[in-house]
């Protein structure tokens, strides 16, 4: 049984402004299967991921991440910890038909792209930061699972027109169910503000990467 909405992610339309996206307001078979994966969200295993040096020339963050699937290679240890319904969303996001669904909408060809994801969670104080993903990831796939989202938290997507986090030319709040595909280019600027002090719960999320080998 497969848990992502196959069929609506094949036939989502791409849109290019401000460049090749698609925001999915239903990501999954059913509101159930999203409320699940949401109430069943690991709060273990986590790692911080952290780059805040001025000097560097990559992108800077903070947030903290929790591996499941490297280079193509299910981490079965990681994966076997936990719950039924993220196994088989692990499952899920491994398959052909998956990565049909991705290539069909982005027109974009994944055969020889190995997956990547990872669980991240976006304490207070979380960001990352404008900036372009590198080259060889063809194209991300961003799944929410917050219940339900205040914009004076901060902590949403930013789509953007350059590397200025207030260019934006679309916000998405990352609440349960919605997902956001990505197509890599040199102007797809994107970045998350940092999550404010105020804001009650982590930001939840699986990114799902396409990697060209």
């Amino acid at each position: 049984m497969s848990l992502v909405d196959i069929e609506t992610i094949s036939r989502t339309e791409l849109e290019q402004d401000p460049f090749g996206h698609a925001v999915i307001p239903r990501s999954f078979v059913t509101g159930d299967i999203a409320e699940n994966l949401r109430s069943e969200f690991s709060d273990v295993g986590f790692a911080q991921s952290e780059r805040t040096e001025v000097t560097r020339s990559d992108k800077q963050y903070r947030m903290f991440n929790r591996n499941l699937v490297t280079a193509g290679v299910v981490d079965k240890d990681q994966v076997r910890a936990l719950p039924a319904s993220w196994q088989l969303l692990v499952e899920d996001i491994v398959s052909k038909s998956y990565r049909e669904a991705v290539s069909a909408l982005t027109d974009v060809s994944l055969d020889q792209c190995l997956v990547e994801a990872r669980m991240t969670r976006y304490a207070r104080g979380c960001w990352i930061e404008p900036h372009t993903d590198r080259p060889d990831k063809a194209v991300t796939h961003l799944f929410y699972f917050n219940d339900g989202w205040n914009a004076d938290w901060s902590g949403d997507l930013r789509l953007l027109r350059s590397a200025d986090m207030d260019d934006c030319a679309k916000r998405v709040l990352p609440t349960t169910g919605t997902s956001v595909v990505l197509v890599r280019s040199d102007r797809s600027w994107h970045g998350v503000p940092p999550v404010a002090e105020t804001c009650p719960v982590d930001r939840l999320a699986l990114l799902v990467h396409f990697i060209r080998p």
